[in-house]
């Protein structure tokens, strides 16, 4: 039933506005991870592609019009019963 989300990693950091940017989850689920989804601060929804071991990457561009500074992004991870174990990162763009 448990659901671990073990890290989340960004590169680069800081991200740069316009530029690209790869996040790297590790993640584990007793009943198997159905999806991996990054809620972002401009509120996008970010699907993660598979990439075998638990690990799951999102790559994508970083607004073009992104202030500078601190904001918080959330990974949902959802397993196949439906059950979801979230966790709230701080990311920095500079």
């Amino acid at each position: 039933m448990a659901i671990v989300i073990d890290e989340l990693k960004y590169t680069p950091e800081p991200m740069v506005a316009g530029g690209k940017v790869k996040a790297t989850a590790k993640v584990s689920a007793d009943e198997g991870v159905a999806s991996v989804r990054l809620y972002t601060p401009d509120h996008r929804t970010l699907e993660a592609r598979d990439e075998g071991n638990g690990i799951f990457v999102i790559e994508t561009d970083v607004p073009y019009d992104a202030d500078p500074g601190y904001y918080d992004v959330t990974l949902v991870v959802t397993d196949k019963k439906g059950d979801t174990n979230r966790k709230t990162v701080q990311i920095r763009i500079g």
